[in-house]
């Protein structure tokens, strides 16, 4: 961390501002403070001096290191191989994962078999929404098999689901019945009845009672891999 990063850190703390806090104070992204404070970006001077008004101090408080003497660079030890670094690592605190909340947000992706998480999407929030829905209203499953490949969904597809517990007649859904998840065109019959249909042609689809059923979600979209 250099000179100025941790100037900023320490006047951010002095007025006991998060870094979200701060961004929002001073009309920055929560990202960019955030890299200014781990010394992964050089803050501009017009921006170091937005930064220092919204927390109440003095410029000068934040102006570079006056550049050292021929002296002084003469009397200092020699560091052998030298460089800037390009990335540097930083581990994670509480602040930063309070910060992170509100843009970024991490999802399990179930095996529709097994129950089991395969894998973990960490993906943007754009305009409160992700995939055009809540965030809170989504989830991701991987079909364990080709049941609805007539649907354009294939083993081993990450389907995003909408949650809802509504049925549309015609659309695809993820249910659950006795703790497995299936993915089916769903057809209410009555109140008490609904149809599950594995493609598009099924003369003969499965009728089961609709208290047997949990429904989950209407899939929405499905991504496949090449």
């Amino acid at each position: 961390m250099n000179r100025m990063a941790e100037k900023i850190q320490a006047a951010r703390r002095k007025a006991k501002l998060t870094e979200k806090e701060l961004a929002k104070k001073c009309g920055l992204s929560v990202g960019y403070i955030i890299q200014i404070e781990s010394g992964k970006k050089i803050i501009k001077e017009e921006f170091a001096d937005k930064i220092l008004k919204a927390l109440g101090e003095k410029t000068e408080r934040l102006e570079v290191e006056a550049p050292k003497t021929e002296q002084e660079k003469a009397s200092a030890k020699p560091v052998r191989n030298q460089s800037v670094q390009s990335h540097v690592t930083v581990k994670p605190n509480a602040q930063w994962a309070d910060a992170l909340a509100g843009v970024i947000k991490n999802y399990p992706v179930i095996d529709c078999l097994t129950n089991k998480v395969v894998e973990n999407r960490e993906l943007p929030i754009l305009n409160k929404k992700i995939a055009g829905y809540h965030p809170e209203k989504i989830m991701f499953v991987r079909a364990s098999n080709n049941d609805a490949k007539d649907f354009r969904i294939r083993k081993n597809d990450i389907v995003t689901v909408a949650l809802t517990t509504e049925i549309q007649n015609g659309q695809v859904y993820v249910f659950e019945v006795n703790n497995k998840k299936y993915i089916r065109q769903i057809r209410k019959e009555n109140n008490s009845k609904i149809s599950l249909y594995k493609n598009i042609h099924d003369e003969e689809p499965e009728v089961t009672e609709l208290s047997k059923v949990k429904i989950l979600g209407k899939c929405v979209q499905v991504e496949f891999k090449l």
